[in-house]
């Protein structure tokens, strides 16, 4: 009697035993962080992460940075605001599913010094005259280029904001850069105080003539 009961019940007690032994919940997983690796200074990116799910649960996303600034989350994308200077940034997310599982995974980015053309002019300053130009270069900036004469000697100059004001009226001042060319096609590199606003000037106030100049002038950030 008591071994009848025993097949009786054994069906039920291994199928007890097999149905308290789920199988074991896995955590997402990321195939890839979509964006652009190398971003200029200033500049911002959209940054997009492919994860999925073995357990098909609703994943939430979780984003951080070195350096920069995060802003417009879109959950699964957000967009990443890259610092003033050059460098290097991060950026990482983490996913998480319906039961607390996570997976992370991080970008290494690289910032990049801004560079524009500020200048491209090829005309002639009349003697005892100078040409300027509405374009005042931010402290921390380099500005380099080319620049020449082929009839006379007429001065490059870069001048901050006071002495630019102050050489306007007349006064004596150190410009940062004072450079008559040797050539029609020299170069030159300068690189900016630490605050302030800078000028671009050629000089012919002293010249006997009218005189050709032609000048190039780029500036890269900090």
């Amino acid at each position: 009697m008591v071994k009848m009961l025993l097949r009786m019940f054994l069906p039920a007690a291994v199928l007890l035993t097999a149905a308290g032994c789920g199988q074991p919940k896995e955590a997402p997983v990321i195939s890839w962080i979509g964006g652009y690796a190398s971003v200029m200074a200033g500049d911002s990116v959209i940054y997009r992460c492919q994860a999925s799910d073995p357990n098909m649960e609703q994943l939430s996303y979780f984003w951080s940075q070195e350096g920069g600034r995060l802003g417009w989350d879109w959950s699964d994308s957000v967009r990443w605001f890259a610092p003033e200077s050059s460098g290097e940034g991060k950026i990482r997310v983490t996913v998480t599913n319906e039961d607390g599982l996570t997976a992370s995974d991080s970008l290494s980015l690289a910032v990049r010094a801004e560079t524009a053309g500020v200048l491209d002019w090829d005309a002639a300053v009349k003697a005892g005259e100078f040409a300027a130009w509405p374009v005042a270069i931010r402290a921390g900036y380099k500005l380099y280029g080319t620049c020449g004469s082929d009839t006379g000697n007429i001065f490059l100059m870069v001048l901050d904001d006071s002495s630019f004001t102050r050489w306007v009226a007349g006064g004596s001042v150190s410009p940062l850069l004072r450079r008559a060319p040797y050539s029609t096609n020299d170069t030159f590199s300068v690189r900016t105080g630490a605050d302030g606003l800078y000028h671009i000037v050629m000089d012919n106030t002293g010249g006997s003539g009218d005189y050709n100049y032609r000048l190039d002038v780029w500036k890269a950030g900090p």
